[in-house]
């Protein structure tokens, strides 16, 4: 279903069961994508360990997030505010300000990360010789990743703001490890040695120019073969929107990388790659069990802006609940599976991989209690609270950063896990508190497990069932 028009004539011409049905459906095709990323990163992350030697493999796992987390800074939260500013133009085929909203936006990108690119090149010079990651000059490599990888960020944001769930996950989170894992892979069989981490690198530079390029004809094709980005766009006339960079849009999209990533970079400054390695292999294992609410969040961001216009809160509460419910039953097949499993995942690295077990399994705790409370960031972002959500993220991450050096510092990466899983919670919390106050939107499984229960009761009872989505939201009858 393509959400075209008006929130309220949507409503009433597919019903609000259609809707969430078609929000649920390309949430199962994100899932998809998801999975389908799933095994591709899990296969790039094993490939590498097995051709790599450990320090090396940790200098890769270490460098990736830390250009991951410099992109993002660079991005000055552009992807998101195309994410508000293009579902209500697409609904209108409007697509010159398309143009001229992400030529203009993509112009700031690229001035925000080659500065980040230069202030990471003067980390790099600071750091050699007291950072283990910073110690080799082709380790600078990686700073050619940045630029990129901003770029792509902010071409998915584009992709899932015109409906295209495939553009807003494949190029980045599957075709690009893939080609990376396979040109790696042919460099090590002609070569018979183990790579370097600056070679892995330079192979990456190269796959993701090239993504960028290719994947602008998927987008074109999207908005009638219209051009993207324009040049002339960037200096023609003037659109109502504001051109600039969103601090509260910027500090939540930094921090959403940041948070899954910087507890590895910390690991790899504070004791080593060696150490961030096995440390690497049980954290992304352990982020494969919020896959569910994760890819739910690329169909239902644009969907939440577009309800939340028209003031259907219920319907946003109930499709996010929902989800959440879901997301955590999931969650928790998925920890029991890891119990009995998961030295077997582990040992797909090597053989020494497999002492990490118990942090696997003390990171993928933390999962539960994240499904539980719900969708997060996006929720408050796309109905307009993006600086409540900038005020706790800010907060949440920098005491999480400072209490994750001492843990680490004292007690190792077990200290680490603990207080990545504390800091993800802690955060989580704090927004569905928030949101829930402001709009009466409950964004964890709270409103779907009682929804159930009521169904349960009325069903007994011989009476239709109704729920409600917050404490200003009208009733809905079940369809």
């Amino acid at each position: 279903m393509r959400f075209d028009g008006e929130p309220g004539a949507m409503l009433e011409r597919y019903g609000r069961n259609a809707i969430l049905r078609s929000i649920f459906g390309q949430s199962v095709l994100a899932l998809f994508y998801r999975c389908a990323g799933a095994i591709v990163t899990f296969a790039f992350s094993v490939l590498f360990a097995r051709i790599m030697s450990i320090d090396e493999y940790g200098v890769l796992v270490s460098l990736l997030p830390f250009c991951f987390i410099a992109g993002i800074i660079g991005l000055l939260g552009q992807q998101t505010q195309l994410l508000r500013d293009i579902p209500k133009l697409r609904a209108q085929q409007n697509y010159q300000t398309i143009t001229e909203i992400a030529s203009r936006r993509l112009l700031l990108t690229l001035c925000g990360s080659l500065a980040m690119t230069v202030l990471a090149g003067c980390l790099f010079v600071a750091g050699r010789g007291r950072i283990s990651i910073f110690n080799r000059p082709e380790y600078a490599v990686s700073l050619l990743l940045i630029v990129p990888l901003a770029v792509i960020e902010l071409q998915n944001a584009i992709g899932c703001a015109l409906g295209s769930v495939y553009l807003a996950i494949g190029p980045k989170e599957v075709l690009w490890r893939l080609a990376v894992a396979i040109a790696g892979l042919a460099l090590f069989l002609v070569s018979q040695k183990p790579l370097s981490a600056g070679a892995v690198l330079g192979i990456a530079v190269l796959v993701l120019w090239l993504l960028v390029a290719t994947q602008q004809m998927r987008v074109r094709q999207i908005i009638d073969w219209r051009p993207l980005f324009s040049l002339s766009a960037v200096f023609g006339r003037k659109t109502a929107v504001n051109f600039g960079a969103s601090v509260p849009y910027w500090v939540t999209s930094v921090v959403n990388i940041a948070l899954p990533s910087v507890d590895i970079v910390v690991v790899s400054i504070v004791i080593g790659p060696k150490a961030a390695a096995y440390y690497y292999a049980a954290n992304r294992i352990a982020l494969l069990l919020e896959f569910f609410i994760s890819s739910f969040s690329v169909p239902a961001a644009p969907c939440i802006a577009w309800l939340h216009q028209a003031g259907h809160r219920a319907q946003i509460s109930r499709m996010v609940s929902n989800a959440a419910l879901v997301s955590c039953v999931a969650v928790s097949v998925g920890l029991t599976a890891l119990g009995f499993a998961g030295d077997l995942v582990l040992r797909a690295f090597g053989p020494s991989f497999v002492q990490a077990h118990g942090l696997l399994m003390l990171l993928a705790s933390g999962a539960i209690g994240s499904a539980y409370l719900g969708l997060g960031t996006p929720a408050l972002e796309m109905t307009g609270h993006q600086a409540a959500a900038s005020r706790i993220m800010a907060v949440t991450a920098f005491t999480g950063i400072i209490a994750m050096i001492v843990a680490t510092t004292i007690f190792g990466v077990w200290g680490t896990a603990a207080i990545a899983i504390l800091a993800n919670l802690g955060r989580k919390a704090a927004i569905a508190i928030h949101i829930y106050a402001a709009e009466g939107i409950d964004i964890t499984a709270t409103s779907a497990i009682r929804e159930q229960f009521t169904a349960l009761r009325h069903k007994w009872a011989g009476r239709p069932a109704t729920i409600e989505g917050g404490h200003n939201a009208k009733p809905v009858e079940l369809q």
